[in-house]
C-alpha cells in the first residue's frame, strides 16, 4: 500500500471515523507520535497498539495479518 494516493484516501477515512484533522494523523505518522491519536481509544487497546507500534517487526508481521489487511478493506471502502 505505498500508493500515495491510497494513503491519503486512508488517512481520510481515518480522520473521518475518529473525528480528527487529517493534518494530525499525517503529522502522527511522520513523527511516529501516536500517542495524540491514541488518547481517543480505549486505554488497554491503546497500550496494545503503541507496544506493537514501537516493534518494527510486531508492526510489519500485525500489518501483513488477515485481520490488518480487512480492517485497511473495510477503511478505504
Amino acid at each position: 500500500m505505498a500508493d500515495k494516493e491510497q494513503i491519503d484516501k486512508l488517512i481520510k477515512k481515518l480522520s473521518e471515523r475518529m473525528g480528527t484533522p487529517e493534518s494530525d494523523i499525517r503529522n502522527a505518522v511522520q513523527h511516529s507520535n501516536y500517542s495524540k491519536l491514541l488518547s481517543k481509544m480505549d486505554p488497554s487497546q491503546a497500550a496494545q497498539i503503541e507496544s506493537v507500534l514501537s516493534d518494527e517487526q510486531a508492526a510489519k508481521q500485525f500489518l501483513s495479518s488477515p485481520q490488518a489487511k480487512a480492517i485497511i478493506k473495510r477503511l478505504m471502502g
